[in-house]
Parts: C-alpha cells; structure tokens; sequence
C-alpha cells in the first residue's frame, strides 16, 4: 500500500487518526453530557488513538497522559454499569 504525503511531512493516515482521535474525545463529552454509557467507549477508542499519535510524534507526556485517561475511562465504564 502507498502511503501518500503532504509537503514531505508524516504520512497522511497518522493525521487522520489524531484527527479522529480528537473528534471522538470531544463526541465522548457530548455523550457524557446527556448520559450516554456509550461516551466511556468513544472515549477509549479517542484516547488510545490520541495516545498512539502522540507517541508517533514523540509527544511522551501526551501519550502518557492519554493512557491514564484512557485508564479512568475503563473505569468509568465498569462503574456505569
């Protein structure tokens, strides 16, 4: 498979998974908002997504960050059910 990219930056399908890790991060919240247990899922695959972006850029806090969020959001899903 051919990995297209953009004035010699990173390839373009790691742009769309922290662009898509974000929009589910924020789509978690607005579920969240009005009670839907489904935001703890959005919320894990936005944050895992985020997680793996960031440490594609190096970006160490970030993905750290992401995996303790990503680890509160299981939690929040067991405590909800």
């Amino acid at each position: 498979m051919k990995i297209i990219r953009q004035n010699h930056s990173e390839p373009i399908h790691w742009k769309l998974i922290g662009w898509l890790g974000a929009f589910l991060v924020i789509f978690g919240y607005y579920l969240n908002a009005n009670e839907n247990v489904m935001s703890w899922v959005v919320w894990m695959i936005g944050n895992l997504a985020v997680g793996a972006y960031s440490l594609y850029k190096k970006a160490y806090s970030t993905a750290i960050m992401s995996m303790v969020i990503l680890a509160m959001n299981i939690y929040g899903y067991v405590s909800w059910l």
